[in-house]
């Protein structure tokens, strides 16, 4: 089942989508009906997160399905991203435990797909069991190794787009896990990165942990007393000073995200900003996290720097 999702942030309903609507659409590949001449495709790719992979049969057979569904497609993505938290949980696990999950998340990934991928590291990816504090795998460490990472953040090129991978999850005030910001070096590369890009050449980033979101508020626990108490692990705790760095580097078009395992959009000061449900849905206790269906999105990038977002429910 594929749902199209209004992407024009307006109330009235525009010609795609009330084809869309009618299911008319479906299956063509995404073009501007109303401005053909303006814009152009020039890449699909899916985003998939918050997997949580494990040693249990609904998992396994459940990713391998999604995996095969892309690749079946006769307009297939080019690539995957990888949202991070491949595997259930490092945080809180022993070693052996661990193990066994990136065994089944590496095997999946070589039988069942041919697709690139690029991957970002999730807070479940970070081994934070208290027992192996002493072990060079300890933190990020094994996380970067088993994705073949060469650094936790990095950026690369293709089909006129710019993509910036970045780190969330970073180690909270009393030095245990998590907090959702950049650390100093990050942020410092990322504004180097951002300034050497061509100004002219649109710019998607991928985080773990939402920047900006509207899921932060759909738990009734995070209002107390009359207030909003957004927790530091749900949302950037440093989106203020990101803002501020897109508004100067206007060529950031597009920031993915997944965590909350909620479907939502938010467009703000020319960005527009996605967070994607999971696709272990309600961490595979069951297909459905509040009004959000397990799934992946489709994301079509235009030359314009627009973007068209299709979650996809398998």
């Amino acid at each position: 089942m594929v749902v199209k999702k209004n992407l024009n942030g307006q109330g009235n309903m525009n010609r795609r989508e009330a084809l869309s609507s009618i299911g008319l659409l479906t299956g063509l590949a995404p073009t501007d009906l109303a401005n053909p001449h303006r814009r152009k495709r020039v890449l699909r790719l899916a985003h998939l997160t918050d997997a949580h992979m494990m040693p249990r049969r609904k998992a396994e057979e459940s990713l391998a399905k999604c995996l095969h569904r892309l690749q079946s497609m006769k307009d297939r993505p080019a690539f995957i991203l990888n949202g991070g938290d491949a595997i259930m949980d490092a945080l809180s696990r022993d070693k052996n435990t661990v193990k066994k999950q990136w065994d089944v998340w590496n095997r999946i990934l070589k039988d069942d797909n041919s697709l690139p991928v690029y991957h970002c590291i999730g807070n479940h990816d970070v081994w934070g069991y208290d027992g192996g504090r002493e072990d060079p795998l300890y933190g990020k460490a094994w996380a970067t190794e088993q994705l073949g990472l060469s650094n936790r953040y990095y950026s690369f090129d293709h089909s006129g787009w710019h993509f910036v991978v970045l780190d969330s999850t970073q180690p909270n005030a009393e030095g245990g896990w998590y907090t959702a910001r950049l650390d100093d070096e990050q942020r410092d590369w990322l504004e180097k990165d951002l300034r050497k890009t061509d100004e002219k050449k649109p710019v998607l980033i991928l985080s773990h942990i939402p920047i900006l979101s509207a899921s932060v508020f759909y738990d009734d626990e995070v209002q107390k007393n009359g207030k909003w108490e957004i927790p530091g692990g749900w949302l950037h705790t440093d989106a203020s000073d990101l803002i501020r760095l897109f508004h100067k580097n206007r060529n950031v078009k597009v920031c993915l995200s997944g965590h909350m395992h909620l479907l939502d959009r938010v467009d703000y000061n020319g960005v527009t900003y996605l967070c994607d449900g999971a696709v272990s849905g309600n961490w595979w206790d069951s297909d459905v996290y509040h009004e959000t269906r397990a799934g992946y999105a489709l994301i079509d990038l235009f030359s314009d720097g627009s973007v068209e977002r299709t979650y996809v429910m398998y």
